[in-house]
């Protein structure tokens, strides 16, 4: 997960959520969504193969 995601890719993703983000705030938002990429890349790398899957159940 080494991608970056410039201003355009971030306006668009923006955008298609239903964000009217300026492009400051997206700037601002860069270094936090590339930090939750380099997390997501650790959990990628765990070993997961023995796991089983649970299931949650929600009681509202």
């Amino acid at each position: 997960m080494d991608a970056v995601f410039d201003l355009a890719t971030l306006r668009g993703a923006a955008r298609v959520a239903g964000f009217t983000w300026t492009d400051e705030e997206l700037e601002a938002l860069r270094p936090v969504i590339q930090a939750s990429l380099r997390l997501l890349a650790t959990l990628d790398t765990l070993p997961l193969d023995a796991v089983e899957p649970t299931t949650q159940y929600r009681i509202l």
